[in-house]
């Protein structure tokens, strides 16, 4: 099914779209996401395409829902046969990518003009840009923090979520115990143990272009100490995707983790209490890593206006915030959505919204991230799983991931 609707959606794209309006008929754009992964999800965007299409009856948005797992691949092979989408939802860290591939549609005189712009949290609105350009409009955000399971605390006598690294390390020993691990995270060989990482990292007081400072190290012996050291987190932390982390939560296997609101569903089958608090500051203070989507555009789109006038009617909270907030479960990621009670979708939501304040955007590492991710899991896997020095192997990684910056 999703084969056959690609070559629909790619037939769609372009020329075609464009012809039809010029020619004062049905304008045809083709749309491409990947929130086909549950009903509600997937409800939320049909229900945001039958809102706009119904107050514009000359538009019609074709839409193909492509899985997670495949959808980064498949708009590589369209970018690369000149068959982008009209739109795509991509994730904020491939703006960089596509806009170096010359795929995407430079909106910059659209945002720009937009009276809503300014509306957008800094890293949020940062997350468009490629070397100084807009390359969409911000779409669904989410970030991270720490989850606790506060039956577990209460059984060991903490009384509050740790604010500090030292917190968080003294904690999660206590926490360690024959029924659950202290601390669980995602340190897999993926994006998603980068996601986890690169928090820490800034935490450290460093960040990917100083790898290899005295704030790199501090970051790597934080992560080695949790998981080789006082073995508060399992071994299994180096295999476990986001997802799995949130499962073992769930189970009572992990009295604390790093993830974010996605896993919801899971903490919520544990039968127990549980909370949610900002990370916990290391030397160089909090931060949080900025997920979530951005709205493109194709840069062989002749009629550009059009896909913004869709773009930003349905980026209007006015507009969409019941499929935004509630049905894809961001998190307010603008000043006027912050405290908007609408968006308050699960009690876990303020610790999130806090959290946007220090979010950091993965798109300013530039088109070579995914190169740089690996690189980046590749040093905490040696440090974790192989013993490698803290120290050798930031320096290892920084020979790698700093010439891969200057494509920024």
């Amino acid at each position: 099914m999703i084969a056959g609707a690609l070559v629909l959606s790619a037939a769609g794209c372009g020329s075609s779209s464009s012809d039809s309006g010029a020619s004062g008929g049905m304008t045809t754009l083709t749309w491409w996401d990947y929130f086909g992964y549950s009903p509600q999800a997937d409800n939320a965007v049909k229900s945001l395409i039958q809102k706009y299409q119904s107050g514009h009856a000359n538009v019609k948005i074709v839409r193909t829902t492509v899985g997670f797992a495949d959808f980064h691949t498949k708009l590589v092979q369209a970018a690369a046969t000149g068959h982008f989408p009209d739109i795509a939802a991509i994730d904020n860290a491939d703006v960089p990518v596509f806009a170096a591939q010359g795929a995407l549609a430079d909106m910059s005189k659209y945002l720009e003009a937009w009276p809503q712009k300014d509306q957008y949290l800094p890293a949020v609105l940062q997350s468009t840009k490629y070397n100084g350009k807009d390359y969409g409009i911000p779409f669904r955000s989410n970030t991270t923090a720490l989850w606790y399971n506060q039956d577990a605390f209460t059984e060991a006598g903490i009384t509050s979520a740790p604010a500090t690294w030292e917190e968080l390390r003294a904690d999660a020993k206590k926490l360690t115990t024959p029924k659950h691990s202290g601390i669980c995270f995602s340190a897999a060989p993926t994006d998603e143990g980068t996601f986890t990482f690169l928090p820490m990292l800034w935490q450290g007081g460093s960040d990917l272009p100083s790898l290899g400072d005295a704030g790199s190290v501090a970051a790597l012996n934080y992560v080695k100490n949790l998981v080789a050291v006082d073995k508060s987190a399992p071994q299994s932390v180096l295999q476990w995707g986001q997802s799995d982390v949130g499962d073992q939560f769930g189970a009572g296997q992990c009295a604390m983790m790093f993830n974010g609101p996605w896993v919801l569903g899971s903490a919520k089958k544990g039968g127990f209490r549980f909370a949610t608090a900002p990370w916990p500051a290391g030397p160089g203070g909090t931060a949080s890593p900025l997920g979530g989507e951005v709205w493109a555009v194709s840069k062989n789109l002749k009629n550009p206006a059009l896909a913004w006038d869709v773009l930003s009617w349905m980026a209007d909270p006015k507009n969409s915030t019941d499929e935004i907030a509630g049905g894809l479960s961001s998190i307010p990621n603008r000043k006027d959505t912050v405290a908007d009670k609408a968006w308050a979708w699960d009690a876990v939501v303020p610790t999130f919204a806090s959290q946007m304040s220090s979010a950091r955007a993965r798109g300013t590492y530039g088109p070579n991230y995914a190169q740089i991710s690996h690189a980046v899991t590749a040093m905490e896997q040696q440090v974790l799983a192989q013993g490698k020095d803290p120290q050798a192997a930031a320096a290892a990684a920084a020979a790698i991931v700093k010439p891969l910056l200057s494509g920024r």
